[in-house]
C-alpha cells in the first residue's frame, strides 16, 4: 500500500506567520504606547508642581515686599490647592498606565484664565529674564464653558515657548483675548506673540508632533505643544502658529462658546 505524501499547509503556516509578526508588532507599539503615557503624564504632573513653586515664590515677593494683601493671599492658597489636587489625579492616572481625558467643564471667563496663567510667571519674566508683557484683553467678554485649569496649561505653555524663544535679554510678549461672531457661532480667541527668533519651516511643520524640540537636552520634553493641541482639540477648538512679519512668533488659539 503506498503512502501519499501531502505538502505542508502553507496557507496556515503563513497565517500563523502574520498572527506572530501581528503579536509582537502589538506587544511593541504597546511598550511604545506606555512610555509614551509615563512621558506625557510625567510632563503634565511638572505644570502644577510648576505653579505651586511660582505661587509660592510670589508669595515670598509680595511679603517681603509688604504688598500682600488677604484677598491675594486667598487667591495664592487656591491655586496652590487646585494645582495639589490636580498633582493628586495626575499620580492617580499614572498608577492606572493611562490619563483619564476627561475635561472637567464649567462656566467661566477667558480673561481671568489668562490672567492667571500670566500671574505665574510675572516675576520670572520681569526679574530673570527682563521680558516685559504687554496685553490687550477685550473687555466684557461673555462667558465660556471649558475647563479652566486645562486652558490655563495651555496659556502657560505658550508663555514658557515665548519666553524660551526669547531667551536671555530684553524682549516683549503680547497677550490679547477677543470674541469671534461668525454666522451666528459665537467663539472666542486668545494670542501669545513673541519677538523671539522665529520658528524655521522644518519646525513648523512638527512644532505640535509629540517629544519634538529644538531645545537642548534636558531643558524640554517636546510634550508642550502636543499636549496642547490635545486640550484644544478636545473642546473642538484650533490652535495655530505663524512667523511674524517683523521678527519673533505668533501662536492663536481659537475657542467655542461652549464644548
Amino acid at each position: 500500500m503506498q503512502t501519499m505524501a501531502y505538502p505542508p499547509d502553507v496557507s496556515s503556516m503563513r497565517i500563523d506567520s502574520v498572527q506572530r509578526f501581528n503579536d509582537a508588532l502589538s506587544h511593541t507599539q504597546r511598550m511604545a504606547g506606555i512610555g509614551t503615557i509615563t512621558a506625557s503624564v510625567a510632563h503634565e504632573l511638572n505644570t502644577p508642581i510648576s505653579i505651586i513653586i511660582a505661587t509660592c515664590s510670589n508669595m515670598k515677593y509680595e511679603i517681603e515686599d509688604n504688598n500682600l494683601s488677604a484677598e491675594q493671599l486667598l487667591r495664592y492658597i487656591g491655586m496652590i490647592e487646585q494645582s495639589a489636587w490636580r498633582s493628586a489625579r495626575i499620580t492617580e492616572s499614572l498608577r492606572n498606565y493611562s490619563t483619564d481625558g476627561a475635561l472637567e467643564t464649567a462656566v467661566t471667563d477667558l480673561n481671568p484664565i489668562i490672567e492667571d496663567a500670566l500671574q505665574l510667571v510675572q516675576q520670572q519674566f520681569q526679574g530673570e529674564f527682563n521680558i516685559r508683557v504687554e496685553t490687550d484683553l477685550q473687555p466684557k467678554l461673555k462667558s465660556i464653558i471649558c475647563d479652566h485649569n486645562r486652558i490655563m496649561q495651555v496659556a502657560l505653555n505658550l508663555l514658557i515657548n515665548a519666553r524660551d524663544a526669547i531667551g536671555a535679554g530684553d524682549g516683549v510678549i503680547r497677550v490679547r483675548t477677543w470674541a469671534i461672531e461668525d454666522d451666528d457661532q459665537f467663539a472666542f480667541g486668545f494670542s501669545v506673540c513673541d519677538n523671539g527668533s522665529g520658528i524655521s519651516d522644518e519646525s513648523m511643520a512638527q512644532l505640535f508632533n509629540a517629544f519634538y524640540t529644538t531645545k537642548p537636552s534636558g531643558h524640554g520634553t517636546g510634550l508642550g505643544l502636543s499636549i496642547s493641541r490635545q486640550i484644544i482639540e478636545q473642546h473642538n477648538g484650533e490652535i495655530t502658529a505663524v512667523n511674524n512679519p517683523d521678527k519673533g512668533a505668533t501662536f492663536t488659539v481659537k475657542l467655542p462658546a461652549m464644548v
